[in-house]
């Protein structure tokens, strides 16, 4: 059979002839569908993305502005041996190979310092006040020495010259100062005469002479009624000499008549014992 006729005039030479016709488009069109692609994308066409950690967000986008790509902050953190504000990491890692336009994905650290709450450190030793004090991130610049009966025992804490109660928030990092008690009182002072007076004056007249209000006894427990009493017994008695720092013990009574029955014993003995008044 004659091949022209075999196209033109035989039912299967018709078929054929439209299925080659409709490979050859098909080829056509994806042919051209890859090169549309590739001109799209620009494949083979990309940038290496630079290192900026470190850097301030503002630089990075400017750095990366002149191989057209741009910035996209998706977390903040806080690190405390980097510069505040500046880039801790991105995404993609720096020296990988991305696309004109692709956002790079950054992780910053953050621009202000982050607080935390200062823990209770009175009447802990140095050496405990130290752990727990650096745990949270707190430095101690130094160590100052005052008239205490404990050695060793933290008596206040502060920052700025200041001194910061439990609770108070401080930046992380910083310096405080600790006061610690020397176990020995600086000077010598007279105790003070507190009988008759209310527990709360008679702390007052203990702290104002640089003493330290140390055991507080009830002949009866009280019962909501503490202001109803008043001390009858101290110890050390009235006008010893000690230290400052020293702890004043006083005895509470709501009866009146136990003042006439207590007799102040010679604050000069050679024992120093107990003194009754």
């Amino acid at each position: 059979m004659d091949i022209k006729r075999f196209w033109k005039e035989t039912f299967g030479g018709f078929v054929l002839k439209n299925i080659l016709i409709a490979i050859a488009i098909f080829v056509a069109l994806a042919w051209i569908a890859l090169f549309a692609m590739d001109y799209y994308t620009n494949h083979g066409d990309y940038e290496v993305v630079p290192d900026l950690r470190g850097s301030y967000v503002e630089e990075a986008e400017n750095i990366l502005a002149k191989q057209g790509l741009f910035v996209q902050v998706i977390d903040s953190v806080y690190v405390r041996n980097k510069k505040l504000g500046t880039i801790i990491d991105q995404i993609p890692a720096p020296n990988s190979n991305v696309k004109n336009n692709r956002a790079i994905y950054l992780i910053i650290n953050s621009r202000q310092v982050r607080q935390v709450t200062l823990p209770d450190v009175s009447d802990v030793s140095y050496r405990q006040a130290d752990a727990m004090l650096q745990s949270i991130g707190l430095v101690i610049g130094s160590v100052k020495y005052a008239p205490s009966d404990y050695k060793d025992l933290v008596l206040e804490v502060k920052y700025n010259d200041r001194v910061m109660l439990a609770g108070s928030r401080l930046p992380e990092g910083s310096t405080v100062v600790l006061v610690v008690g020397n176990g020995l009182g600086a000077t010598q002072v007279d105790v003070p005469a507190l009988k008759g007076l209310a527990l709360e004056v008679a702390s007052e007249e203990i702290l104002s002479a640089q003493l330290v209000v140390g055991t507080i006894e009830y002949d009866t427990p009280p019962s909501d009624d503490e202001a109803d009493y008043f001390i009858y017994r101290q110890r050390p008695g009235a006008r010893n000499t000690v230290n400052t720092g020293t702890s004043i013990d006083i005895f509470l009574t709501k009866d009146k008549l136990r003042l006439n029955e207590i007799f102040e014993e010679d604050v000069k003995a050679v024992d120093k014992e107990e003194v009754f008044f």
